[in-house]
């Protein structure tokens, strides 16, 4: 029969092996891993919370440009807002919102599109959901001269 003594002898060499394998996991999630202040993403404009599922959608209301006012008078011209878990960066000074449609708009018109918009339209090659490039261009022309044409304008203008 083993001892006592005979048995913790035997153990030692493995408790030191684990407790050294645990002090190097420790040491390289402490110092790898950024710290709870600090962030690695790109700064965000101001805005709510919002709740983990849901975002802001429950507390914005019936009426969307009321809502969307009084955010404004409280975070400035330009706020972030979560729509579900979707992070959505509203404009609402004219100045703003022509320097990025006119003079950002190549670095900010590619857009990801839902899953449901990649199968409706045929992996994404639809006007709607296409990366800018010469095949959106010749997409918006034809869409120009098919649509809003004259002759198709006064065709529909019944319908108005």
């Amino acid at each position: 029969m083993v001892s006592s003594a005979t048995m913790l002898s035997l153990s030692e060499p493995s408790n030191d092996f684990s407790i050294l394998i645990l002090a190097i996991f420790w040491y390289l999630w402490t110092f790898t891993n950024p710290k709870k202040g600090t962030t690695m993403v790109a700064a965000l404009p101001p805005g709510p919370r919002g709740v983990p599922i849901l975002g802001s959608i429950p507390f914005l209301g019936t009426n969307l440009h009321k809502s969307f006012s009084e955010l404004a008078h409280r975070y400035g011209p330009i706020y972030k807002l979560w729509l579900g878990e979707k992070l959505c960066v509203v404009i609402t000074s004219p100045s703003l919102a022509k320097q990025v449609v006119r003079d950002q708009d190549s670095v900010l018109s590619n857009r990801d599109a839902p899953i449901a918009a990649l199968v409706a339209s045929y992996g994404g090659i639809d006007i709607a959901w296409s990366p800018s490039g010469s095949h959106w261009r010749n997409m918006l022309k034809i869409f120009v001269r098919e649509m809003l044409s004259n002759s198709s304008l006064d065709f529909c203008y019944h319908l108005r």
